[in-house]
């Protein structure tokens, strides 16, 4: 279950990162503000090789919201496109990073978290994997809302997982850091009422219930099959159509990065808000964005 998309979709990283490409003069939808994020917001900022975040915060309604701030924003200043923007040493994928909330059980601590990594193994089942903010290309960032009890957790990017080369799997190299979530004082808030719902079916197929609009949307992702899927999102640039990008070799670009989740675990429910300029954007729950169960999303302009 959890372990399919540690081995098929992190074993990958970033599929398309050969397919990375800055938005030029497409009206870019930057970082969301904290007033436009529900629960408490917890800003979490990622690099070669670390999270900056709180080591505690209060239990209850969370949005931790993930801002990329290494390689990435560097390449990006310099004028690179493509697998340039995250590839380095050999390993195209090493400048992008997504994060995994994982609920530990009682007695367990982060160092055996990664003492489990060392020896190989992806999964424990002390270790709870509750879903994270997928990688979005700057200045986008990424998020996920999720309601916290008080306990041990750890923040986690597994990207490079399943690689044989094991310097390019990123908890190795150090992207992880404990969390403690001690019991909260403020009245317990509700999961934000979504927008969208987001169901994910047989094979990852993907069944919005509604079409998106312009604008800041709330989305409830709801896995109802046994597999573990991640739900990603990249913009189709200006001069293709989604059924074109689509019929692209699978290496081939361009394509933006704009969100989603790393994680949605078999049988639950994962919210995440996404702002959206109108345009073409494809959908999808497998590593390459190119795949059957892929589909293509028009946002239409907001004329509310």
């Amino acid at each position: 279950m959890i372990g399919r998309i540690l081995t098929r979709s992190v074993a990958l990283g970033i599929a398309a990162a050969g397919a990375f490409q800055p938005v030029h003069g497409q009206g870019a939808v930057g970082r969301q503000g904290t007033d436009s994020l529900h629960g408490r917001v917890v800003d979490v900022k990622a690099g070669e090789f670390f999270f900056q975040a709180p080591d505690s915060i209060p239990a209850g309604l969370t949005t931790f919201r993930l801002e990329q701030i290494g390689l990435v924003v560097e390449r990006l200043r310099a004028g690179a496109t493509g697998r340039e923007l995250v590839a380095d040493k050999g390993d195209n994928t090493r400048g992008a990073h997504m994060l995994w909330v994982v609920r530990l059980d009682d007695g367990k601590s982060i160092s055996d978290l990664h003492r489990a990594a060392q020896a190989g193994e992806r999964v424990t089942p002390w270790a709870r994997q509750l879903g994270g903010p997928s990688f979005a290309l700057p200045p986008h960032t990424s998020n996920v809302t999720l309601d916290l009890e008080p306990g041990n957790y750890a923040l986690v990017c597994y990207t490079g997982s399943a690689r044989e080369d094991r310097s390019r799997y990123h908890l190795l190299q150090g992207m992880f850091r404990a969390l403690t979530v001690v019991p909260g004082a403020a009245a317990k808030a509700s999961m934000p009422r979504p927008d969208i719902i987001a169901r994910i079916t047989d094979g990852g197929a993907i069944h919005l219930s509604t079409p998106i609009p312009a604008g800041r949307v709330v989305i409830r992702v709801e896995n109802e099959t046994e597999e573990d899927y991640e739900f990603k999102f990249q913009r189709v640039p200006t001069g293709l159509t989604g059924k074109e990008f689509l019929a692209q070799p699978a290496d081939a670009g361009p394509g933006v990065p704009w969100g989603g989740l790393t994680s949605v675990p078999p049988r639950s429910a994962v919210t995440t808000t996404i702002s959206f300029d109108h345009g073409d954007y494809v959908v999808g729950t497998w590593p390459p964005i190119r795949h059957p169960m892929s589909q293509i999303v028009t946002v239409a302009p907001n004329r509310r």
